[in-house]
């Protein structure tokens, strides 16, 4: 008996209804920049936000929230370690507002703390990764995410235009 053929599917970014949107909460520049790279290499219809404060990762949802906006992005990447405002409390602002808190929220450290792993489970992080090092696998782990958030996940229709992607 002959061996089943073996077909791959290549994906059509352009089916997408809306565009999406990520925003990166990252103060070290070029740990955001190779990120940012990464995503658009695995698709380049992303749109990324780098915001590299958490000052400004709650001033921009809080504003976004202000003006009406539905889901001001499809997917938070968060540091921890952050000036002005930590990303525990920028996860645990965003868990905590109507309306922000079914935005998904990867906690990307580089911290492997049982200790942190835990606090941001328990503020309702959607997901811990510990950042990888080197550049294949930082882009390895850019397509996981957006296969994984994208092209996988099922989430609520009340995010806007995200409804079942």
């Amino acid at each position: 008996m002959p061996a089943p053929e073996l077909v791959l599917q290549v994906l059509d970014y352009t089916a997408y209804p809306m565009p999406r949107k990520i925003v990166i909460v990252e103060d070290d520049p070029a740990d955001a920049k190779l990120l940012r790279l990464a995503l658009a290499d695995r698709n380049p219809s992303i749109e990324t936000l780098i915001l590299d404060d958490g000052a400004k990762a709650v001033d921009f949802f809080s504003k976004a929230r202000s003006e009406g906006e539905i889901a001001p992005c499809d997917l938070v990447l968060l540091d921890l370690n952050l000036p002005r405002v930590s990303g525990f409390e920028v996860l645990e602002f965003l868990k905590s507002t109507e309306g922000l808190k079914k935005i998904p929220v990867v906690v990307l450290s580089g911290s492997s703390s049982q200790h942190e792993i835990e606090r941001c489970y328990g503020s309702f992080a959607n997901s811990y990764i510990c950042k990888p090092i080197g550049v294949d696998e930082v882009f390895k782990m850019a397509a996981h995410l957006i296969s994984y958030w994208f092209d996988c996940a099922k989430r609520p229709a009340t995010m806007g235009a995200l409804g079942d992607v």
